[in-house]
């Protein structure tokens, strides 16, 4: 699977948007929907191009716009951040995170009764 780099809180915020407005995106749409920051061109320009360096985007350019395509699904990335997040604090193992979870009362008996039967119908179980 491709590499992709770390995502700043505002690069975040910026493909949230992309993936929930679906693809081709402006530079120009991106600043309507973040009106509110109050960014110049030349801002969403750089993390733009810091996206596309990351992998998250490419860039193709029709007549005199340029069009912002992604090269992943948020559900794709929800994957790899989710394996990177087991991979860096819990050795890979999702029975550590869970431990954890059951350790720090995160996970209550409402939870647990869930999961059960999610992993019945997931498994065919019923």
């Amino acid at each position: 699977m491709k590499s992709f780099g770390r995502l700043s809180e505002t690069e975040m915020e910026v493909m949230e948007v992309i993936w929930q407005e679906g693809t081709p995106i402006t530079v120009s749409r991106i600043l309507e929907i973040f009106e509110e920051k109050d960014w110049k061109t030349s801002t969403v320009s750089t993390l733009l191009k810091r996206l596309i360096d990351k992998g998250y985007l490419t860039k193709v350019l029709d007549g005199k716009v340029n069009y912002y395509y992604s090269t992943i699904t948020l559900e794709q990335f929800r994957k790899i951040e989710t394996h990177s997040f087991l991979n860096r604090l819990y050795n890979g193992k999702v029975k550590n995170f869970i431990t954890a979870l059951v350790d720090d009362n995160e996970l209550g008996e409402n939870d647990i009764a869930e999961l059960r039967e999610w992993f019945k119908q997931n498994k065919g179980e019923e």
